[in-house]
């Protein structure tokens, strides 16, 4: 009789200890503590059809019951909420500022001579410009001649345009005084030349050119750009002019007439039909030493003589030292 006793006590005494427990947080949301005891013993879940405890019952009773009052989970109010709402439309824009201090008035003449030194600055840039690109060498030594020419007290100007570039000490430009006739395998230095005329007067530099002989002598030791043209016509009849397969014309410029054991300039043309005027051009640079001359020749490798005409050029220019 005693051990169905115990097992009828240990529920009723548990649903006590959970209604005290129960009460006190009561307290803390202010319900009342007969109230909670209340809502437990009196709960239709936890009672059994005889009226006692089911242990079970009042366990899902209190686990159903846990996640309310202090430890409850429900939403907060407000908390959710927006803190300024949804955005509005946009303001209307706001009021202008005040306006800026005026800019000073210049006179007419003030802005056109500020436009002319702007000018002359970038002219001055674009010669300079030019001169680095054309020849990097040029200019060092313009900016070291400015130098000696300018004075203690004096102002370096702009570069002119003329400066920048280096004068050509020496340079030749003559033609053919008279037409040549050349006999069939043979060779021969075309001279003498004539003196140019006033309009190639320019391109003459120095006394170099020897007109008589047809040969130029170098000044200075340096290399030297040498063209010679030369205007051939053949002087026989079609019916005696028959060429062959290796008849061609050599045009030589040559340092001190030795064309094969010196360095020289060459140049291979055909011969051209028969009464045909045509035209072969050697053009090239050589290092010549101070003394040193230079002259053309033209040896005809054909069966036919022919003419060097007259008119035939034949020019130079010292490039540098």
């Amino acid at each position: 009789g005693r051990r169905p006793l115990r097992w009828l006590l240990m529920p009723l005494l548990c649903a006590l200890l959970l209604s005290e427990g129960r009460a006190e947080r009561g307290k803390t949301e202010g319900i009342p503590r007969e109230t909670a005891t209340q809502v437990y013993h009196n709960s239709p879940e936890s009672e059994t059809s005889d009226g006692l405890v089911n242990p079970r019952k009042s366990w899902m009773v209190f686990i159903k019951n846990s996640d309310k009052g202090v430890n409850g989970k429900g939403k907060h109010p407000g908390k959710n909420k927006l803190k300024h709402g949804l955005p509005g439309p946009p303001g209307p824009p706001g009021p202008p500022g005040p306006p800026g201090i005026p800019a000073t008035s210049l006179a007419k003449e003030e802005l056109m001579q500020q436009f002319r030194i702007l000018l002359e600055e970038a002219t001055a840039n674009r010669s300079t410009l030019e001169l680095s690109v054309r020849c990097p060498l040029c200019e060092d030594r313009v900016e070291a001649e400015k130098g000696t020419r300018a004075g203690p007290g004096e102002a370096e100007g702009p570069p002119g345009l003329a400066e920048p570039y280096p004068r050509v000490g020496t340079a030749f430009h003559c033609r053919l005084r008279d037409s040549l006739a050349v006999r069939r395998r043979s060779l021969l230095e075309l001279q003498p030349f004539a003196s140019p005329p006033e309009t190639e007067s320019h391109f003459q530099r120095g006394q170099g050119f020897n007109i008589s002989t047809g040969r130029y002598t170098a000044p200075v030791s340096g290399f030297y750009q040498l063209t010679a043209s030369l205007l051939i016509e053949h002087s026989e009849s079609p019916r005696r002019a028959q060429a062959r397969p290796r008849d061609c014309v050599r045009a030589f410029i040559c340092i001190e007439s030795l064309c094969h054991s010196n360095m020289s300039l060459e140049a291979v043309a055909g011969t051209g039909s028969a009464g045909s005027l045509f035209t072969v051009l050697v053009t090239g640079t050589l290092y010549l030493q101070a003394g040193e001359y230079v002259s053309v020749f033209v040896d005809n490798g054909t069966g036919s003589a022919f003419t060097v005409q007259k008119g035939t050029l034949f020019s130079g220019v010292l490039l540098g030292v």
